[in-house]
């Protein structure tokens, strides 16, 4: 077999040769030929680097050179060529070799041009409609995106700053139609100073006279007043930190990763708490200027990241030296902390991260060429082991030292325990090691900080933390500082462990209450209370600041995907008791003043609420700070979460001591392996596919099974195209299956997880960790994207073609396919006749249920990797609009390219009545929607409206709805008008929260879609 021709190497050689590529890729895309053109463009490349030695060092890694081979190729093949970086030296082949590791492939030969002239934005879409994706190691495609940035950066930074402009001028011209800015900027500091005050009526509620603690103010602390300013005064929004990397890299370099250093296999979780304690040992201990808790999650206290190598960290590879002048989310990193990535620890971790596992283990099986496409199935697998919400009390309860303990008498009691139990144990034990080795580390840094400290208060406040790190988290907390030391120091543990956006904080007032109630119990005087309570604000308002540290490592794409979007680690307020008794207590409302005062979109804070249990005063003051907030906290319905639980079979007693995970999902603390937000699915792709038999009309890829074709008549009834839709639904269904198994296959053998297992009920006893199945509960999270716009659509199919026969079938689908532009009048006729879900109609409502059990009953019936059922939830984070931007016009007469609606939320036009909205969603079963759901609502008051009337009336809405038996609902308390004006003027908005799908983000740090998405929905006036 001949070898391919190598261009570059056969070319004029130095300069020259440079000149002649330059000319080539100008040559091409001035007379639009393909092939010159992408020849010119990857030799242009291939020179610049054969003649520059600051290039060519780019390529010099620590563990040797870093070599690449990626293809470039349309799918038709009328245009392909690689390039080769080997050993220092670049070369250009005409043909793509058999040996290639990644390739880029363009739709059409056409589309090498588009991408040329393209801004990021473009580019983007061009990724998530299929226009240009990748096949092979995707980490190698985000190496050749750094490099290429080296020679293009220049031209890459004007087109990014000609997006950001073309923003500027379009935001500016909305906030043209806003009546009275002033008053937008005005209305929430007024809703801070007009605070109410509440009675004490909650059972549990022992100590707090008002327990809405109307007389604080920010103003009163001075510590969080100063954090809060840091935060959001910020040039950046975090700084990238290579720690992290740089000490899980060195261990296995040292240590080894596939065998150990005697070259024997090494059992996953040895390896992986052996690397743990490392990384806990070596980490700096930093306990930032004037904070009352020590623990932070890299040497960047205010704003950072971690970025995990070997899940999300190594998507950011290409992005190194572009994240400081992105247009979304710019990041702030160091040349030293860049060339620690590119040259140490994105290298290392090339074959061994957990996308590449699976692919190459799966052969590139279709599950991963689903997911790569982004048009149906998202597996959070890839880059997180998913939420799971630990077992903090008994942390608090036993300390690191109690749990040893526990473990050690598990390996004496059991003799016959196998080689996994043994391993696992140990595992536990090591990595609670690790966890008092770091708390030992901070309490070294505390001693000598006091020790030149001359603010004496200062000093006190290190020496106290000094003495307190010397006994926690070994040893039970005595106090409620305690307490919360020992439970953030463990949460950033157990960040280093596994991606960290997984681990919850649960019911924190539960947690608490009893240490609140020990030490005021030792406080006779008021004012000695009234002193404690205030430090106690002051403490959760650091574990607030310390949790808002950290911001996801994403790429740009991924703020497209999942803008704004925060770790969230959820807290969860009220509720019941496992007795089913009313669980509000004093630090039910200590929590929510934080989140009143500190107003910060993470912790990402959630209130359960039990109709006939818990007050109406308690509801009152959750929707008090939800309207001094904007947007949080979220609010749940206990009766419909109980009920939906406990159609697994699983103890009252432990389904109601559900806490929220992730966005909204509900799980049990310290009992289960719940996996939330496993599976991300589009419901509308199987929508589209029955559509087109079996085709994605997006990716033009014949994916399902043959179904039927409308044009040749092929369904007769409606009946006939639900078993289309269900069909090709059920033939996701199946592959998203399939793919998160083998995920979690993955993670079985790279990733284990011994320290969160070391906190979770049934690992111990069983001797299998969390990802083993070894919890007591288990299960995995699907999120299903778009219900409102299938529950439409379905309903116009229904109605018009099939009951009302206005059009015909093939009529409806040709307008479709043309986004109703040849046929406005059927558009018109949608748009007003056709049901919709939201609207009050009950055949809507009936054919929401028929779609939420559809899905339900398939996912339930097939059990997860680790032997547990998968949870169905209808929320979207930020992917309906994402999804939306790359959808053609669907039969519900949305238009091809607008956002889906959020959640399962009702379309803005279905009814200008929120009690239409409340009352179809509380219709639902709750049993199918187990994995709980996001129903956004958005609240506007008047501005004659008291604080006292629009409160009331919000409580008033949220227990109504929740007595119908409505699951979850969040409220956004914001004017259209304000929106459009922080749109035009971010700069008076930094800290303006909304909530998008389950999460809480920073408006003006949205992407514009996702931007006009909010602004979109249904406003409803009070």
């Amino acid at each position: 077999m001949q070898a391919p021709e190598n261009i570059a190497s056969r070319q004029v050689p130095g300069y020259l040769g440079l000149a002649v590529s330059a000319s080539k890729l100008g040559f091409g895309k001035l007379f639009r030929k393909r092939q010159i053109l992408l020849e010119g463009f990857l030799s242009f490349i291939a020179g610049r680097f054969n003649t520059s030695e600051a290039l060519r060092d780019e390529l010099k890694g620590t563990q040797g050179w870093i070599n690449l081979c990626l293809g470039m190729r349309s799918e038709d093949n009328k245009i392909e060529a690689a390039i080769v970086f080997k050993d220092g030296a670049v070369s250009v082949l005409k043909k793509i070799p058999q040996n290639v590791e990644t390739v880029i492939i363009f739709k059409t030969s056409d589309n090498i041009l588009d991408m040329t002239d393209s801004t990021p934005d473009e580019m983007y879409k061009m990724m998530l409609t299929g226009i240009i994706r990748t096949e092979g190691n995707i980490m190698l495609a985000s190496l050749f995106n750094y490099l290429m940035a080296l020679v293009f950066d220049k031209g890459q930074q004007k087109a990014v700053d000609r997006q950001i402009e073309e923003h500027k001028k379009a935001n500016k011209s909305v906030g043209r139609e806003v009546a009275d800015s002033d008053q937008c900027r005005q209305d929430r500091p007024k809703r801070k100073i007009s605070r109410v005050t509440g009675r004490k009526v909650d059972p549990g509620v022992k100590y707090l006279a008002d327990p809405h603690l109307a007389s604080y103010g920010l103003e009163d602390f001075p510590r969080l007043d100063q954090f809060r300013a840091a935060y959001f005064g910020k040039a950046k929004e975090a700084v990238v930190c290579h720690e992290y990397g740089k000490l899980i890299t060195d261990f296995h370099l040292a240590n080894g990763y596939e065998v150990d250093q005697n070259d024997n296999p090494w059992d996953p979780n040895l390896r992986k708490a052996e690397s743990l304690k490392y990384i806990l040992e070596h980490r700096t201990p930093v306990i930032r200027e004037n904070d009352l808790l020590a623990a932070t999650y890299t040497t960047s206290p205010v704003s950072t990241c971690v970025g995990h190598p070997f899940s999300i960290g190594c998507y950011s590879w290409g992005e190194l030296r572009s994240f400081a002048k992105r247009e979304l989310m710019p990041y702030e990193i160091s040349e030293e902390s860049i060339q620690i990535l590119h040259k140490h620890v994105f290298p290392y971790w090339v074959k061994r991260n957990i996308h590449e596992l699976w692919r190459s283990r799966t052969n590139s099986g279709l599950p991963v060429q689903i997911h790569d496409r982004f048009f149906s199935v998202y597996y959070w697998k890839t880059i997180s082991m998913s939420e799971v919400p630990p077992g903090h009390e008994a942390l608090v309860k036993l300390g690191t030292q109690g749990m040893i303990r526990k473990i050690e008498e598990e390996l004496e009691r059991d003799e016959h325990a196998d080689d996994e139990k043994k391993n696992t144990l140990k595992a536990m034990i090591i990595s609670l090691e690790g966890v008092n080795a770091y708390a030992r580390n901070l309490a070294r840094r505390a001693l000598e900080e006091s020790k030149g400290e001359k603010d004496q208060r200062r000093k006190a406040e290190l020496e106290k933390m000094h003495q307190m790190l010397l006994k926690i988290p070994e040893h039970p907390a005595e106090t409620l500082y305690d307490a919360v030391q020992n439970i953030i120091l463990m949460h950033i543990c157990l960040g280093m462990e596994s991606t960290d956006d997984g681990p919850m904080y649960g019911r924190l007032d539960q947690i608490l209450q009893p240490y609140f109630e020990s030490d005021m119990n030792k406080l006779a005087a008021p004012q000695k209370r009234d002193d404690y309570i205030k430090q106690i604000i002051e403490i959760l308002g650091c574990l607030y600041f310390i949790e808002s540290s950290h911001q996801i490592l994403a790429p740009d794409i991924g703020n497209w995907q999942n803008g704004g979007s925060s770790p969230n680690g959820t807290i969860t307020l009220g509720g019941v008791t496992p007795q089913g008794e009313d669980a509000v207590n004093d630090m039910t409302y200590i929590l929510l003043k934080v989140t009143e005062l500190l107003a910060l979109n993470n912790p990402n804070v959630h209130a359960r609420y039990k109709p006939g249990v818990n007050s109406l005063d308690y509801l009152k003051r959750v929707c008090d700070v939800n309207y001094i907030t904007g947007a949080t906290p979220c609010i749940h319905g206990d009766d419909a979460v109980i009920e939906a639980l406990t159609a697994h079979g699983w103890p009252i007693e432990d389904v109601r001591d559900w806490v929220v995970n992730g966005c909204v999902e509900p799980a049990i603390p310290g009992k289960h392996c719940s996996a939330t937000s496993s599976i991300e699915f589009n419901l509308v792709a199987p929508l589209e596919m029955a559509l087109n038999n079996g085709k994605h009309p997006l990716m033009n890829w014949k994916l399902g099974p043959t179904t039927g074709i409308i044009e040749e008549g092929d369904f007769e009834t409606f009946e006939d195209f639900w078993k289309a839709f269900k069909g090709q639904g059920e033939f996701l269904f199946g592959q998203s299956i399939i793919g998160n198994n083998q995920l979690g296959e993955v993670y079985q053998e790279h990733q284990p997880a011994p320290l969160i297992s070391s906190m979770t009920e049934g690992c111990i006893e069983s001797g299998r960790g969390v990802t083993r199945g070894g919890a007591k509960y288990n299960s995995s999270g699907v999120s299903v994207i778009g219900m409102a716009d299938v529950v439409d659509s379905l309903m116009s199919i229904k109605k018009l073609v099939f009951d009302e026969k206005v059009c015909s079938f093939a009529e409806l689908k040709k307008a479709i396919d043309n986004n109703f532009k040849d046929n406005p009048k059927l558009h018109t006729l949608i748009k007003t006749r056709a049901p919709r879900f939201g609207s009050g109609n009950e055949e809507s409502v009936t054919m929401a249920n028929r779609v939420t059990s559809m899905v339900h009953d398939y996912f339930v019936s097939h059990k997860n990797y680790r032997g547990g059922h998968h949870a169905t939830g209808w929320w979207s984070m930020a992917n309906h609009t994402v999804y939306g931007r790359v959808t053609g016009a669907l039969p519900s007469g949305r238009l091809a390219g607008e956002p889906f609606t959020p959640g399962l939320t009702p379309h803005p036009s279905a009814s200008p009545n929120l009690l239409d909205n409340l009352r179809d969603v509380a219709k639902l079963d709750p049993k199918t929607l187990d994995n709980n759901i996001a129903f956004n609502v958005k609240i506007v008051p008047s501005s004659k409206d008291s604080h006292e009337r629009v409160i009331e009336i919000m409580a008033n809405y949220a227990d109504t709805y929740f007595r119908m038996g409505g699951m979850q609902t969040q409220f956004n308390v914001i004017s259209t008008d304000m929106l459009k004006d922080a749109m035009a003027n971010p700069e008076h908005y930094s800290d303006l929260m909304v909530r998008i799908s389950g999460y809480v983000a920073y408006f003006t740090r949205l992407q514009r879609d996702l931007q006009m998405e909010v602004i979109r929905r249904a406003e409803y006036k009070i």
